[in-house]
C-alpha cells in the first residue's frame, strides 16, 4: 500500500500546484482579476472526472480500479505539457463577435483537461481503493497542502511554464506509485521515463529566453524580442529590455534632453524605467521637472517614504531635493534584484546618500515602523499601465483603501504629506476623481473639519499628482505650487483659493461627509466612493447595472469594462461547459435508471446550497486576505491550504457524527452559516490588529481565521451523502453530486460580482445563507416517502409495452 499512499499524496499536491502556477499564468496572458478562474476550472475539471467514475461504472470495476489510477494519472502527467503549449496560444481579448465566447470556452475547456483526470483519480483513491479511509484522507490532506506550500517554492526557482513541467514530472511519479500498486511494471517504467524527460524539458525550457513561453499577453502578441534578462516569481514575471534613449522635458522654453534608460516590464502590462546613473545628480536632474516630484519640491530636504521603488525614479527625485532620509519599500524581490544586484552598475541606487532599500509590502512595513515622514509618495503604482516610477504588480487592493490611507496619515510629520500620482485621460477622470475621494475621506476620518484646505491636486500632460497634507497648506506652500505650476506649465485642478480646474471633482467637494462620500457608489455611472478593506477596488469603477448607461456615453474608453466583460464572458463559457460535461450527463444518467425514486427538492437544494456557499466562503477569504498578505496568490495558497486541511479533517470527524434524525442532519450546515457569520465580524479587525508582522506571522494568522470554518464546513458534504443513502437515495447521489459541483463552479463567478458590486463581506455573508437556506430545506424522511410514492404512481400511469 506504500505505493498508493505515495502516489496519492504526490497527486494532490501535483494538483494543488497546477492550480496555483496557473494563477501565476493566467496573470501573465490575462488580467489578474481574472486569476480567480483557476480556481473555478479545478473545481469544474475536478468534478466533471470524478462524476465520469460515478457515470461509467463499467469503466471503473473494482478489478481495475488500481490499473485506472494509475492510466488517469500517467494522462494527467501526459496532458500537462500538451494543455500549456495550446494554451499560450490561444489569445484571449475582447471582440463584438461570437467568436470571443469560443476563444474562451476553448481555453476554459483545455486548462480544466488535467484536472479532470485528477478527479478520476482521487476519487477512485477515496471511494474505491481497499484502504482504511483515515489513512486515505491523511494522505490526500497532507499532498494538498503540501502542494499549496510547495508552488510557492517552485515558483521562485523557475518560471511558470518550466514549473508547469515539473509539476507534471511530479504527476508522472504518482502514476509511477500507482502502477506499482496496480503491478504494471511496463507502465511504471514509462513513468519514470516521462518524469526524467520533464525534468530535462523544464531545466533546458528555464534556461533560454526562448523556449515555452506565453506568446500571447492581454491580447497582444509578444514578440519576446530586446529582452536583456527575464525571471519569474510567485507575483509576477519580470522582463528587462535593451537600453533606449527617450527625450526628457526641462522645462517649456528649453529643448527636450535625451536620456538613456532600461525598463523593467511586470507581467506584460506595467513598467519601470532604470535611468543611468553614476552619482551624480545632475546626470538626473530632468525630474525635478516632472509632476510627481511636486511632493518633494514642497518638502524638500525632509525625510521621504517611497512605496513602490521600481527602478529608482522617485528616490533621485527626493535626492534632486536634497532629502536627508530616504526609505524606498519594494515589494517585488525581482525588481530589488534587478536595480541593486543584477543592474546596480547602471541603476546607481547604491551611489544616493542617505538610501535604504527594504523588499517589503508598503503598508505592512509602515505599519510596523515607528518612523514619521514629511513625505510619502507613490506614483502610479498599479497593474494597468505603464509606469516609470515603480510597479508592485497585484498590491493596489491593499495601498487604495480608507484603511490603509490612515496608517499613511498617521505617519506623516506634522505638516506632511501624502503624494499619489495616477493618469489623468481624456474624458474619463473617474481614477483621478476618486483618488481624490478616497483622500477627502481620509481627512474625514482624522476629525479634519476643512479638508478643502488640505488637498492640491496638479496635472501635467495624461499625470496628476494629489497632494494631502496633515495641515493645511501654508501661504507659502500655495505660492510654491502657483509658481510651479506657471512656470512649467502645470495645470492646477484643485487648489485652495482656486478656481476649480476639473468639474469632476464637485460631486466630492459636495458631499461634505463621509456619508455622502458613501453615495457616490451609486450616484453615477461610475463609482466614486472611496475605497475600504471590505470593497478593496480602487480600479473597478463601473457596476454591472451602469454597462448600458455608460455605453451611451459620447468617446468614453470602453477600457473600463474589460473587466466586467472578461467575467461575463468567462462566467458564460464555464455556464456552457458545466451543463454539457456535469448537469445534463448526470441528469441523462438519473433518468436512465429504472425504477429511481425522483431526488427530493429538499435535498437538491442542500447540495447547491452547500456548494455554492463553500465557494462564496473560499472566494471571500482569498479576496479579503490578499490585502493583509499583501499577493492574491499568497492568499490563495494560504486560503486553499487552510481550507482543504480542515474541511478534510472535518470530513473524517463527520464518520462519527450520528445522523438519526433530519436535524442532526441539519446541524453542520447550520452551523456552518454561524461561523461564517462569525468569521465575517472579526476578520477585518484581526487583519488590521496583525498587518504589521512578517510575512510568516501573517500567513499563521489567517489559517487562525480560514480552518475553524474549514472545519465545520467539511461536515455538510458527507453528512448530506450519507443522509440521502439514509432515506433511499442511493441512485440520485451521481445527480446531487453533479449539482454541488456545478454551484461550486459557478459560484467563484458569482462571488466577484457580488464582492465588485456591494463589499467582500456581503460575499462572504451570502455564503453563510446558502448554508443556512440548505440546511432549514434538508428534506425529512417524510418527503423522501413522498417523492417515492409520487414515482410509484408515475410509473403504475405508463403504459406497458
Amino acid at each position: 500500500m506504500i505505493g498508493f499512499f505515495l502516489g496519492l499524496g504526490l497527486m494532490c499536491a501535483s494538483t494543488l500546484m497546477y492550480e496555483i502556477t496557473l494563477t501565476r499564468l493566467l496573470s501573465v496572458t490575462c488580467w489578474y482579476y481574472l486569476a480567480f478562474v483557476s480556481v473555478s476550472m479545478a473545481m469544474f475539471g475536478m468534478t466533471a472526472g470524478a462524476l465520469a467514475v460515478q457515470l461509467r461504472p463499467a469503466w471503473f470495476e473494482r478489478s481495475q480500479v488500481r490499473l485506472r489510477m494509475a492510466q488517469a494519472s500517467f494522462a494527467m502527467a501526459v496532458s500537462m505539457p500538451i494543455v500549456l503549449t495550446i494554451m499560450f496560444a490561444i489569445p484571449l481579448d475582447i471582440s463584438l463577435a461570437v467568436q470571443t465566447v469560443c476563444s474562451f470556452l476553448i481555453f476554459c475547456s483545455f486548462i480544466a483537461v488535467p484536472f479532470f483526470f485528477a478527479g478520476i483519480v482521487v476519487c477512485l483513491s477515496l471511494t474505491r481503493a481497499s484502504a482504511p479511509i483515515g489513512r486515505v484522507y491523511f494522505a490526500d490532506l497532507m499532498g494538498a497542502a503540501a502542494g499549496c506550500f510547495g508552488s510557492l517554492i517552485l515558483l521562485n526557482l523557475v518560471d511558470a511554464p518550466s514549473a508547469v513541467m515539473v509539476i507534471s514530472a511530479l504527476v508522472f511519479l504518482s502514476a509511477s506509485a500507482y502502477a506499482e500498486f496496480a503491478a504494471q511494471p511496463r507502465l511504471r517504467t514509462r513513468c519514470y521515463f516521462g518524469a526524467g524527460a520533464l525534468v530535462v524539458l523544464a531545466a533546458l525550457n528555464a534556461s533560454t529566453i526562448h523556449g515555452i513561453q506565453p506568446i500571447w499577453s492581454k491580447g497582444r502578441l509578444d514578440p519576446r524580442t530586446d529582452i536583456l534578462y527575464e525571471t519569474w516569481n510567485p507575483i509576477s514575471r519580470v522582463r528587462v529590455v535593451a537600453p533606449k534613449t527617450e527625450p526628457r522635458f526641462v522645462g517649456p522654453e528649453t529643448p527636450p534632453i535625451s536620456s538613456e534608460v532600461v525598463y523593467i516590464d511586470i507581467d506584460n502590462d506595467a513598467a519601470t524605467g532604470i535611468y543611468r546613473f553614476q552619482g551624480n545628480l545632475q546626470d538626473v536632474d530632468f525630474l525635478r521637472y516632472e509632476v510627481n516630484s511636486l511632493g518633494a519640491r514642497l518638502r524638500a530636504g525632509g525625510s521621504a517614504a517611497v512605496i513602490g521603488v521600481g527602478g529608482g525614479r522617485d528616490v533621485m527625485s527626493c535626492a534632486i531635493f536634497g532629502f536627508h532620509r530616504i526609505v524606498g519599500i519594494e515589494i517585488n524581490s525581482s525588481i530589488v534584484d534587478v536595480t541593486s544586484r543584477r543592474l546596480a552598475w547602471y541603476s546607481g541606487l547604491d551611489k544616493i546618500p542617505n538610501f535604504e532599500l527594504h523588499n517589503d509590502e508598503g503598508r505592512s512595513y509602515l505599519t510596523r515602523s515607528h518612523e514619521k515622514f514629511d513625505l510619502i509618495q507613490a506614483t502610479l503604482v498599479d497593474t494597468w499601465a505603464a509606469t516609470a516610477a515603480g510597479a508592485m504588480a497585484l498590491t493596489e487592493n491593499s495601498l487604495y483603501s480608507l484603511e490603509a490611507w490612515q496608517i499613511f496619515y498617521e505617519h506623516l510629520k506634522p505638516g506632511g504629506l501624502i503624494a499619489f500620482s495616477r493618469w489623468n485621460h481624456k474624458p474619463d477622470f473617474h481614477e483621478t476623481t476618486r483618488l481624490f475621494s478616497l483622500a477627502y475621506a481620509t481627512l474625514l476620518r482624522e476629525g479634519v473639519q476643512d479638508p478643502e484646505s488640505h488637498l492640491a491636486m496638479i496635472r501635467q500632460d495624461e499625470l496628476a499628482t494629489l497632494l494631502t497634507s496633515n495641515q493645511p497648506f501654508s501661504v507659502q506652500d500655495l505660492e510654491k505650487m502657483r509658481t510651479t505650476a506657471q512656470k512649467l506649465n502645470y495645470q492646477i485642478l484643485y487648489l485652495p483659493g482656486e478656481e476649480l480646474g476639473m468639474q469632476q471633482l464637485t460631486p466630492v467637494l459636495q458631499a461634505r461627509t463621509l456619508e455622502g462620500l458613501a453615495a457616490l457608489r451609486s450616484r453615477d455611472y461610475f463609482d466614486l466612493s472611496p475605497p475600504s478593506d471590505s470593497s478593496p477596488y480602487f480600479f473597478s469603477f463601473v457596476r454591472i447595472h451602469a454597462i448600458p448607461g455608460i455605453l451611451r456615453i459620447p468617446g468614453v474608453d470602453w477600457q473600463v469594462l474589460l473587466p466586467l466583460l472578461h467575467l461575463t464572458i468567462f462566467t458564460l463559457a464555464a455556464l456552457i461547459l458545466v451543463v454539457l460535461t456535469i448537469v445534463w450527463p448526470a441528469r441523462r444518467w438519473t433518468r436512465s435508471q429504472q425504477g429511481l425514486a425522483r431526488a427530493p427538492a429538499g435535498a437538491i437544494l442542500y447540495f447547491i446550497g452547500i456548494g455554492l456557499g463553500f465557494m462564496l466562503a473560499e472566494m471571500g477569504m482569498m479576496q479579503q486576505l490578499s490585502i493583509f498578505l499583501g499577493q492574491p496568490i499568497y492568499s490563495l495558497a494560504v486560503v486553499l491550504a487552510g481550507l482543504i486541511l480542515a474541511a478534510g479533517l472535518g470530513s473524517l470527524a463527520s464518520d462519527r457524527m450520528p445522523i438519526s434524525s433530519a436535524l442532526r442532519s441539519r446541524a453542520p450546515a447550520l452551523l456552518s452559516a454561524l461561523m461564517l457569520v462569525a468569521y465575517s465580524l472579526v476578520v477585518l479587525p484581526a487583519i488590521h490588529g496583525a498587518v504589521g508582522g512578517v510575512l510568516w506571522q501573517r500567513i499563521v494568522v489567517s489559517l487562525a481565521l480560514v480552518t475553524p470554518c474549514g472545519f465545520i464546513m467539511g461536515f455538510c458534504f458527507p453528512v448530506g451523502l450519507r443522509w440521502a443513502t439514509e432515506l433511499g437515495q442511493e441512485g440520485n447521489l451521481p445527480w446531487m453530486w453533479a449539482l454541488n459541483g456545478a454551484a461550486s463552479v459557478l459560484a467563484s463567478f458569482m462571488a466577484m460580482c457580488i464582492s465588485t458590486e456591494s463589499s467582500i463581506r456581503t460575499c462572504v455573508l451570502t455564503g453563510a445563507a446558502c448554508y443556512a437556506l440548505g440546511g432549514i430545506l434538508l428534506s425529512g424522511k417524510g418527503s423522501s416517502a413522498s417523492a417515492n410514492a409520487a414515482t410509484a404512481s408515475e410509473a403504475n400511469t405508463v403504459p406497458s409495452h
